[in-house]
């Protein structure tokens, strides 16, 4: 893990509105197995031979998401543990959380088991995956929106986010509309005082992108710290890495600790 640096604080003004009235959905999914074409390409929902109630969910053969039905708190992808990290960190009780990236909605899932009566928003551009994800898995513990994350989070009352998070992939990139200081400044509106905003990237070797997302972030937030597998750090492979900026201090040592697991 990495701690950028810091900037002097930037004032936050506590601002009504954002996410509310947001409650579970309840649901007792009975999934199946099966290859789905949706608007992106090839799904796939295939369930964990280890595991009874685990599932994968692919798109074009490349794995997406992993969710455990029966105990949503367990995050089988790296990456999604660091930002179950985050969390984890936040004050104690429910959240209003905004999630922009679907995929099988394990992030939400876990706030929903963690921190219960926790409102949540997720969106999801492809609009067969969604109702892939609605019919065969549920969205208890969570709404589930069809739109553009940029869209969506420009309409949206600001100030009423403790914590909102970014995983959005076209391929195996961030799309540039959510990598910029414009987009920065959107997401730093969502949030209220000491909210965090989380953005899951890729790079490797000389990790020149997420230098450059680094630099943006702290522009306009007054904290980022950045969370990664030591070989993505040291620029050996190419893999996923966690981006979390706020105006309050980040959480570092307890990050750091969590992430020596």
């Amino acid at each position: 893990m990495i701690d950028a640096a810091r900037r002097s604080a930037i004032p936050t003004v506590d601002r009504p509105g954002g996410l509310t009235g947001v409650m579970a959905t309840r649901r007792t999914p009975t999934p199946s197995p099966g290859r789905t074409t949706v608007d992106l390409g090839v799904a796939e929902l295939l369930g964990d031979a280890d595991r009874e109630h685990g599932w994968w969910l692919s798109v074009d053969g490349v794995p997406q998401s992993y969710v455990q039905l029966d105990d949503p708190a367990h995050l089988e992808f790296e990456y999604v543990r660091m930002l179950g990290d985050v969390v984890d960190l936040l004050p104690d009780g429910p959240i209003t959380a905004l999630h922009l990236g679907g995929g099988a909605c394990t992030l939400p899932r876990y706030v929903a088991a963690t921190r219960p009566s926790s409102r949540q928003i997720v969106v999801e551009l492809d609009a067969a995956l969604v109702e892939l994800v609605r019919n065969q898995l549920g969205t208890d513990g969570f709404k589930l929106k069809l739109g553009d994350a940029r869209a969506v989070a420009s309409a949206l009352a600001p100030g009423g986010s403790d914590l909102v998070v970014a995983d959005v992939f076209r391929g195996a990139t961030l799309p540039m509309h959510l990598t910029t200081a414009e987009w920065a400044t959107i997401a730093h509106g969502l949030l209220a005082p000491g909210g965090v905003y989380a953005v899951n990237v890729a790079d490797g070797s000389a990790l020149s992108f997420v230098r450059g997302q680094v630099a943006t972030l702290l522009s306009v937030f007054a904290d980022v710290v950045l969370l990664g597998d030591p070989g993505v750090l040291r620029g050996r492979r190419f893999g996923n890495l966690i981006l979390a900026a706020s105006d309050s201090p980040l959480p570092v040592m307890g990050l750091r600790r969590r992430a020596a697991r």
